[in-house]
């Protein structure tokens, strides 16, 4: 497997604070790289050829434009796409969100907004339109992405907020994932989709392998929700190159096992040996977070030999 992306989480801080917030963020004093440390994260990126896209998130990025600029305008010696995760607060002053864009059209392929009834408590629709008929005046892609709770605001709900603007963007919905803030949530309230039982649960990461930095410099295998609450951090910069921590994560048996086969190796074992397991998911993401939450997969696996050469 070869990564061609790299999310990078700059800042933890944000503006608002959803209920079902992967990492309980929001209206906190949380970790933003310095700009020292910022290009030391670029030069990184730089040593590895094969990185060609850089997904801006965090946190809230736009909360420190002057960075997302320096980021997109790092000299990488090569071509480099970028993309920006976004609540779309910034979109509330069209004149400073279309010159924005307008600086960076070059240089930005993407705007991922996310927007459902807990954004909606922190963020106008309106910020949110503004910004898609910006994007599409640029000729930017856009997509708003929306979680999910059961008898609740629906996609629908969503979707009829966004009016004509809806004809210019693209809509993802998910259901919410128990995780960070989401944790406080009923059983109940979540809606699952699947079932480890009866289908392959396969790792969402696969169709596009990308690695998440995060502002504390730590490397991880994936960008999902789950990921930061768990132990899947393969290293940090400051101890380690990006191009060995990359070599460790392809290497790495467990992460073989994910990218190759999925779940299903896991889920027979965890059956062969009576070990409790979640059956419905909200996402094959939840099974993740769920097995690697510790290392006590790490030590069943181990106990039981399942890489019986160890």
């Amino acid at each position: 497997m070869e990564f061609n992306h790299i999310a990078l989480l700059f800042t933890e801080n944000c503006n608002a604070r959803c209920k079902m917030c992967c990492d309980s963020r929001g209206f906190v004093k949380g970790k933003t790289l310095s700009r020292a440390d910022l290009d030391f994260v670029l030069n990184s990126i730089k040593s590895v050829s094969s990185i060609s896209r850089i997904g801006i998130t965090g946190g809230e990025p736009l909360l420190y434009p002057e960075l997302v600029e320096h980021i997109i305008n790092y000299d990488f010696e090569r071509k480099m796409s970028f993309t920006i995760k976004s609540n779309g607060f910034w979109g509330k002053d069209y004149e400073k969100a279309d010159a924005f864009v307008r600086k960076n059209k070059d240089r930005i392929s993407y705007i991922s907004l996310s927007y459902d009834a807990f954004h909606r408590e922190f963020i106008p629709v309106s910020a949110l339109i503004n910004i898609i008929h910006i994007a599409a005046k640029y000729g930017i892609h856009t997509d708003v992405v929306g979680c999910f709770l059961k008898n609740d605001v629906t996609p629908g709900d969503i979707l009829n907020e966004f009016g004509e603007a809806a004809y210019y963007t693209e809509f993802y919905y998910q259901p919410v994932i128990k995780t960070g803030s989401a944790c406080c949530f009923d059983e109940a309230k979540l809606i699952k989709l699947l079932n480890s039982d009866k289908i392959d649960i396969r790792c969402t990461a696969v169709s596009e392998p990308t690695l998440l930095i995060n502002a504390k410099m730590d490397l991880y295998p994936c960008c999902s929700q789950v990921i930061e609450n768990t132990i899947l951090s393969f290293g940090n910069l400051r101890d380690s190159s990006l191009a060995d921590i990359i070599s460790e994560i392809v290497h790495n048996r467990v992460m073989f096992t994910v990218f190759t086969e999925g779940f299903s190796p896991f889920i027979e074992f965890m059956r062969k040996h009576n070990i409790s397991y979640p059956k419905e998911l909200s996402s094959p993401c939840e099974l993740c977070g769920c097995l690697f939450e510790s290392d006590w997969f790490i030590k069943e696996l181990y106990d039981h030999g399942f890489y019986s050469d160890l």
